[in-house]
């Protein structure tokens, strides 16, 4: 597995944007993250967000069929991590934001490989060096996520809120990996 960064100008990322940006998340999905055709615009808007595609192969795709065919998932890093009652440190954080499996990657250990050390986590030293550790939020009802967070070493901080669809959101957060 690899993650893509999507913010660079290179054939294999503008190949894998238009495969995220196919994407459509299953009935039971859209209420707990915004499809790619929303957060993907946004992340290019913010210069703070990175987004990134999550590849089922190890080696760079070099046209739209193996693009669509190895693309697992989307993602974004945000440096900016501004409120304060996520993490006691927002400045030493980024956030995971609007990340996802496509149905066909699910329940195959994808998610939990790609949150773990080291793959997140070196994504994360390239965008945020001075970050010392990833923070996520996940709706409380989203019991398969918030497991496969938990597996991945992410531990609630105990700190809930409500999301602007009035939905509790449950903050977790882990160290990220020395000298990933």
């Amino acid at each position: 597995m690899r993650l893509v960064r999507l913010d660079l100008r290179a054939p294999e990322a503008a190949l894998l944007r238009r495969a995220v940006l196919r994407h459509r998340l299953p009935p039971g999905q859209r209420g707990h993250v915004r499809p790619p055709v929303t957060t993907l615009p946004a992340a290019d808007a913010d210069p703070a967000r990175t987004p990134f595609a999550v590849t089922v192969s190890g080696l760079p795709v070099a046209d739209a069929a193996a693009a669509r065919a190895a693309c697992a998932g989307f993602g974004v890093l945000d440096r900016a991590v501004h409120a304060r009652d996520l993490v006691p440190d927002p400045a030493r954080a980024v956030l995971l934001r609007a990340f996802y499996l496509t149905t066909a990657w699910q329940g195959r250990g994808v998610g939990r490989a790609v949150c773990s050390a080291p793959l997140l986590d070196r994504l994360a030293a390239d965008v945020a060096p001075h970050a010392t550790e990833l923070v996520l939020c996940v709706n409380e009802a989203n019991h398969v996520a918030a497991h496969v967070y938990r597996a991945a070493g992410f531990a609630p901080t105990g700190h809930r809120f409500l999301d602007a669809q009035g939905e509790a959101q449950l903050v977790m957060t882990r160290p990220l990996a020395a000298g990933a």
